[in-house]
């Protein structure tokens, strides 16, 4: 069906603005969500074609913008080089594999020495590797569980209030402390990962927005460069969304069904032009983050997110007395 000559343009319009904040989030590591959905909002579109449009559109970009930070080399996936090609000198002579050497397992025909333990072939990843895995695996932890917890306080003006107003006041909190600790080195801590991951998990979930800010900052605050950080955000993000918005969509058709009102699939119909939009940007923005400095990146994430935490409060405020 062919859109209006107004719609044309409007769609055009939403694309190109797509492509900018997903061009700051994929060099940046955040903005998109944060950004994107103020700004559709007040473009006349409805919040429940927004969100899962917006998670959608994430994945697809979060997938794309993930490939070209590994291309440029801002992250390093799979196993540890170093680690595979050192040469252990104390090492003793390979014992052989014969079904009559006590330490040859004859089920399957595997050496026993040859097996390795979770924890060893774990250890062998990188470090980009491990930390995309911890932030996906607890985010989508801390999605599920505020993607429930925000099908039944929904329509609950004070909960989504409050709730707004946590993750504006955290994201604030975590531009403020990378600029204060800009000159410090910090040391690395998969403990605060963990606890990083869980929490902007469960922002993602609860609100559709709040991830990008608070991984990429927390990470830097957990002693991470910010080019690995910007990177390994692209990429758990992208799978978080593909859950949210599965969440969503599996959420939407329980409640259809319950109620006995047929399914309406219109809330997805923006997701295409988003995402036409915002994967043009990926190879660009990846680029620009490899060409930046550390330090200067560091500083950069710092002042943005301090920006994006007193946009959301200031959003949130408004809207909440009625003026936004």
């Amino acid at each position: 069906m062919a859109f209006p000559i107004e719609l044309s343009w409007l769609i055009i319009i939403v694309m190109i603005i797509a492509f900018l904040c997903e061009f700051m989030d994929s060099s940046l590591g955040m903005g998109y969500g944060t950004t994107l959905t103020p700004v559709l909002l007040l473009m006349g579109y409805e919040a429940a074609f927004i969100v899962p449009a917006v998670l959608m559109s994430e994945f697809v970009t979060g997938l794309v913008s993930a490939a070209f930070h590994a291309w440029f080399k801002n992250m390093t996936l799979g196993q540890n080089k170093q680690l595979n090609t050192r040469v252990d000198t104390s090492a003793k002579p390979m014992i052989p594999h014969t079904s009559t050497n006590p330490q040859y397992a004859s089920a399957g025909g595997t050496s026993k020495l040859q097996k390795q333990s979770l924890k060893e072939r774990i250890n062998e990843l990188t470090p980009d590797t491990k930390v995309i895995f911890i932030l996906i695996i607890f985010g989508i932890f801390g999605t599920l569980i505020s993607s429930i917890i925000t099908a039944f306080y929904s329509y609950d003006a004070n909960f989504k209030f409050g709730i707004k107003l946590y993750i504006g006041v955290m994201v604030l909190a975590m531009g403020i402390l990378i600029l204060a600790l800009r000159r410090k080195q910090l040391k690395f801590s998969f403990k605060r990962i963990i606890s990083i991951g869980a929490v902007a998990g469960f922002n993602k979930g609860i609100s559709g927005g709040g991830y990008g800010p608070l991984t990429v900052s927390g990470q830097i605050l957990s002693g991470r460069e910010g080019k690995n950080a910007i990177a390994t955000t692209s990429l758990s993000e992208g799978v978080i969304c593909f859950v949210g918005a599965l969440a969503y969509i599996l959420t939407n058709v329980i409640k259809s069904t319950v109620s006995g009102i047929p399914m309406n699939w219109a809330f997805l119909g923006l997701a295409p032009f988003l995402i036409s939009g915002a994967v043009l940007s990926a190879p660009l923005a990846a680029l620009l983050t490899k060409k930046v400095e550390n330090r200067w990146l560091k500083i950069v994430v710092g002042v943005v997110t301090l920006i994006l935490g007193i946009f959301s409060l200031i959003k949130t405020i408004l809207g909440f007395i009625g003026i936004w």
